[in-house]
């Protein structure tokens, strides 16, 4: 369980981080993002300062790694989204209670993974916003972003699905090089309610975080 909730997931959240740290530097096309693409733009800003200024605080205090995590990113994620997603049947299944729980203990383990990749990041990037795809209301939308490896690789593909929730822009998934973030985890969390249910999902989940 720990190696498919967590180990598996250090390169993909590595990513993930590097993605919304190393933006665009300022220019007449950042200047013309969307909202929901100024999103993504305003973390790269914050989280740059922070590993510019705090490198050698982020490798000596976890606590205060977790505590960026849960300032810069989760207020622009929808967790009842994504633990909808993640759960698909189960979720609906499950009562009040038992999702209340379990989008606490995914929030928890998210953060512990995030925290966990910003000892990961080395190389250089730089990222490409592409157009925006929208749907016919415009409360939904699919951020696209091409990055620009320093090191001359091929550039990754990376897509943030987000909607509009109480006039914020919140992303409910993010694909990066084809690999979905809640696919990933529907996997994983399929095979513990096989075993245990909800409840079992939740217990182990809960182990792992304490």
């Amino acid at each position: 369980m720990q190696t498919a909730l967590e180990n598996r997931r250090l390169s993909f959240f590595s990513l993930l981080l590097i993605l919304c740290t190393w933006g665009m530097p300022p220019s007449a096309d950042s200047q013309q993002l969307d909202g929901p693409q100024q999103v993504i733009e305003d973390i790269s800003v914050r989280l740059q300062k922070v590993l510019r200024n705090d490198r050698d605080r982020l490798k000596a205090d976890p606590d205060y790694v977790q505590q960026l995590a849960r300032e810069i990113l989760l207020p622009h994620v929808d967790f009842a989204k994504v633990s909808s997603l993640v759960l698909g049947k189960t979720w609906r299944r499950a009562n009040a209670q038992q999702r209340s729980e379990f989008s606490h203990q995914f929030q928890r383990l998210l953060v512990r993974t995030y925290s966990t990749a910003f000892h990961e990041l080395n190389d250089d990037w730089k990222i490409r916003y592409l157009p925006l795809r929208k749907n016919k209301t415009g409360d939904k939308v699919v951020v696209r972003i091409k990055v620009l490896r320093a090191n001359g690789g091929e550039p990754v593909d990376v897509l943030y699905r987000m909607h509009l929730r109480e006039s914020r822009w919140q992303a409910y998934d993010v694909q990066i090089a084809g690999i979905s973030l809640v696919t990933s985890y529907r996997s994983s969390f399929a095979k513990e309610v096989r075993k245990g249910g909800i409840k079992g999902l939740i217990k182990r989940m809960t182990e792992l975080n304490d």
